[in-house]
């Protein structure tokens, strides 16, 4: 028995080594069948090359190698591509055929395709200097600085020879320079390009712009800044009157002043004369001491609702409570970038809210209609927890704290905590033709909080927390929607861009909403899953978007068209 045993594990040994001796062979350099290849491939006689290689019985992965690149100097792209396949597939460990089907690929202008190729490359010899300059050349001109510079750092790449403004640009210069992290005659990393654009992102009045690399001789770059500015009311009467008054089908007008003295410092306002809920709010922001990193911001909003609580926008839906709500609030914040991976605020809040006309019915007790005056404090961060930059990938997080304090009577205290991830995915590897994005949000409060410190789950212009088979307004008074004091809310979209100017653009797509709700009392929220699906269009007109909207409720399978605009 153990004769028999040897004798079997010694052939298995023969056969692997038989085996592994083949596969050797195939990936061997100087093959004695493919000499006369290589002779001929060392001369750079290419057709001479393609005429041998052609005529051998079985190509070794050298062979095919040398075919291939022969193939590429004389500009027969599709068989040299086939050739360094083959060679491939003969020793897929070998990063030569991956960076020479990359640059293939870059000869044909096929730029996703050599951006593919040269990854898998830098996956094999992560420090091939060669690879990452390939690649990072590669995403610079898809357009891709943040993947550039990823494989660029790498090699201490790109180094900097002057940063350059757009002329145009009405921001101080000051604060402008202390946006850029990156100097020149220096290295431009990843991590500064991250905090550049988010210091620039903050500021408020750069709704698009670009951070452009052009090369110089001797291999260092001009960076080179270009953007869109918002200043005043807007740039022309015609910005001007589309940003101010793309509210009025719904009664409602945004005059906001941004860039107050090149300083960065904007005033947003809407003010809504709408009888069912009138609405004036204000906020101004600007930048600490003229510190991009710092910002500061202080609001005031005062509203005038009628309250109807229904558990349908449409169809029967009798009244289970009503009320007139009178809120004035007054806040301040400080928001630090600490990095382009993470940025935090603190801050106060002072409100003070009336309810009167109260109709009760089962949905509010006491406490929920409570006036009085409350004190808050105000805490959020917000983090980006992963990027995949060659993909178009990034994953955010957040969450906030609001510790509030209400006295009527007896006071009394409540923690208003909610978090969430976003996701946002362009899939192709240029443009942006597709567009997908994810987001989960959750929230919870603990202790005893007013009505209006409830969440509403459904689509109605003061929120955020869209249930797009549900509106949050009946006969213009809010009410319709889950009111909740916890939820969970994931929101799913997909856009196609149908069309683009450069000042006009369209983009449509699927919608599907998933949320879950519960309320202080039993019929402010259901409950249960709600489960939405539908399409929304964006427009954008001159930095101005609009947004319109259509879900289907599952449960119940009533349909919602709703449309907004959605200030830049």
């Amino acid at each position: 028995m153990a004769a028999r045993c040897a004798r079997t594990f010694t052939l298995l040994l023969l056969f692997l080594s038989v085996v592994g001796f083949e596969a050797a062979g195939q990936c061997a350099s100087g093959a004695s069948d493919a000499s006369a290849v290589h002779a001929l491939y060392s001369q750079q006689k290419w057709a001479d090359v393609v005429a041998a290689a052609h005529g051998m019985p079985g190509r070794t992965a050298d062979a095919n190698f040398e075919l291939g690149m022969a193939l590429a100097h004389l500009q027969k792209w599709g068989e040299s591509r086939a050739a360094l396949l083959a060679g491939r597939r003969q020793c897929p460990k070998q990063a030569r055929f991956d960076t020479e089907l990359a640059g293939v690929a870059f000869q044909q202008k096929r730029y996703a395709d050599a951006a593919r190729w040269i990854r898998k490359a830098v996956r094999l010899d992560p420090r091939d200097e060669y690879a990452n300059e390939f690649a990072g050349t590669v995403y610079l001109l898809m357009g891709n600085l943040e993947a550039a510079l990823k494989y660029w750092n790498r090699i201490k790449k790109p180094q900097i020879e002057q940063l350059q403004f757009d002329v145009n640009v009405k921001t101080g210069r000051v604060l402008l320079e202390r946006a850029f992290v990156f100097s020149p005659q220096a290295m431009m990393r990843r991590d500064q390009l991250l905090d550049t654009q988010a210091r620039l992102n903050a500021m408020g009045v750069f709704p698009a712009y670009s951070i452009r690399l052009d090369a110089r001789e001797g291999g260092k770059f001009d960076a080179q800044f270009h953007g869109m500015e918002r200043n005043g009311f807007g740039n022309g009467w015609l910005q001007s009157v589309v940003s101010v008054f793309s509210g009025l089908p719904y009664e409602t007008v945004y005059p906001s002043y941004f860039n107050l003295a090149g300083s960065a410092t904007n005033i947003d306002s809407l003010v809504r004369w709408d009888g069912q809920k009138r609405r004036l709010w204000v906020s101004m922001s600007g930048p600490w001491h003229s510190l991009p990193q710092w910002r500061w911001e202080i609001a005031a909003d005062g509203r005038d609702e009628n309250w109807s609580i229904r558990r349908s926008f449409t169809g029967s839906a009798p009244e289970l409570g009503a009320f007139k709500l009178k809120r004035e609030v007054a806040s301040a914040n400080l928001t630090s970038i600490t990095s382009g991976r993470m940025q935090w605020s603190s801050g106060a809040e002072v409100s003070h809210r009336t309810y009167t006309h109260v109709s009760s019915g089962t949905t509010l007790n006491g406490e929920l209609a409570s006036p009085g005056w409350e004190i808050k404090h105000l805490a959020s961060v917000n983090a980006r927890l992963l990027d995949v930059p060659e993909h178009r990938l990034t994953v955010g997080g957040s969450a906030s704290s609001e510790l509030g304090r209400l006295w009527q009577g007896r006071s009394r205290t409540f923690e208003k905590a909610q978090g969430g991830a976003t996701l946002h995915w362009m899939p192709e590897a240029e443009g942006d033709k597709w567009e997908i994005a994810q987001r989960v949000r959750g929230g919870g409060i603990a202790g005893s909080a007013p009505f209006d410190e409830l969440w509403m789950i459904g689509v109605e212009r003061d929120n955020d927390l869209w249930l797009r088979g549900h509106i949050g307004t009946r006969g213009g008074k809010k009410g319709s929607a889950p009111m909740a004091d916890r939820y969970f809310l994931s929101n799913t979209d997909v856009y196609r861009k149908v069309w683009g100017n450069g000042l006009v653009s369209i983009k449509a797509g699927p919608l599907l909403d998933i949320a879950r709700a519960a309320g202080p009392t039993p019929e402010l929220a259901p409950r249960k899953w709600l489960i939405d699906v539908g399409a929304e269009v964006k427009l954008s007109v001159l930095g101005t978007g609009v947004v319109l909207t259509y879900g289907r409720d599952l449960r119940s399978g009533s349909n919602a068209f709703y449309g907004s605009v959605a200030q830049p």
